[in-house]
């Protein structure tokens, strides 16, 4: 009661947050386990918490929804499906009811459709290609959204002898905006992608809305993300580990880039075609998305 009772935005208070549950899931004999804090939520404009399964089977294809429906060249050719969700929010002074910031957290599984059959996402230099798609879909094909700045702070991990891919994704903001509203500085995703197997990965992501003072709010979010992050532990299938030795074998020196800067992707020039909702159409082409690297070099 005395850490709520002194928050402020430099001390911001999280209920619960040295709480730890231990989330320990199944993966079609591929074992997750990870702790997080308790979700503490009570915004409305907060996504609903959505407690993790279990067990998952991989190979349940009932259970991906997939982006064929969107236009082709929006198209990643990714399939996949929620296994959970979770908020935290951070209160300043006592005498302000509502909260500060808010933190969530999604854990997405994923089901590359469209990754060459010659490739895998245990090969780490593939799975860098599968993450930096990913990050382009995000991006350039986007265009009425706000420009990104991406990768930030990238990181590689092992986990029982895989190379999963952490990075941060930031938001473009003027200077302009920055300096009438800086707390869009602390608007950013941070994202843990885990190899699985051939095409299939999970996604740890982290979505902070935060506030000013920047430097405290970051500092405290970022607290409970690298927590999560730093307690994953991955024991892989015994398929998965076959598939991991052969990878291994096949590819002895396959790595991805211990460090990368941020891709200055061009953006399309568009127009909608209509009213406000209409279509986007393209009027000037921007970077085309990643090549696959088939070859490993």
């Amino acid at each position: 009661m005395l850490s709520r009772l002194f928050a402020s935005r430099q001390r911001p208070f999280i209920p619960r947050r040295h709480e730890r549950e231990t989330i320990a899931i199944d993966l079609s004999g591929s074992r997750l386990t990870f702790s997080a804090p308790p979700n503490i939520c009570q915004d409305s404009f907060a996504d609903a918490s959505q407690e993790p399964p279990s067990r998952v089977n991989l190979f349940d294809n009932s259970q991906y929804s997939t982006d064929f429906k969107r236009e082709e060249w929006k198209r990643e050719g990714v399939s996949l499906q929620t296994l959970m969700k979770r908020s935290w929010e951070l209160f300043g002074p006592i005498w302000r009811g509502r909260s500060i910031a808010t933190i969530d957290f999604t854990l997405v599984l994923y089901r590359h459709d469209a990754i060459p059959k010659n490739m895998s996402c245990l090969n780490p230099q593939h799975f860098e290609t599968v993450v930096m798609r990913y990050l382009y879909y995000l991006g350039p094909c986007i265009p009425n959204h706000r420009q990104q700045k991406a990768p930030v702070n990238w990181q590689l991990r092992n986990l029982d002898g895989a190379t999963a891919i952490f990075f941060e994704e930031h938001q473009r903001f003027s200077a302009q905006a920055l300096e009438e509203r800086p707390f869009y500085d602390t608007h950013f995703s941070s994202c843990f992608f885990i190899p699985l197997d051939q095409t299939r990965y999970l996604q740890f992501n982290f979505r902070n809305l935060g506030y000013a003072p920047v430097e405290p709010c970051i500092r405290v979010m970022n607290g409970i993300r690298d927590l999560l992050c730093d307690s994953v532990e991955l024991r892989l299938s015994a398929d998965a580990k076959a598939q991991l030795a052969s990878i291994q074998t096949q590819w002895p020196e396959a790595k991805a880039n211990p460090m990368r800067g941020i891709e200055h992707w061009v953006y399309p020039e568009w127009k909608r075609s209509g009213n406000f909702d209409g279509k986007i159409i393209i009027t000037k082409p921007g970077s085309p998305p990643p090549p696959w690297q088939t070859q490993v070099i």
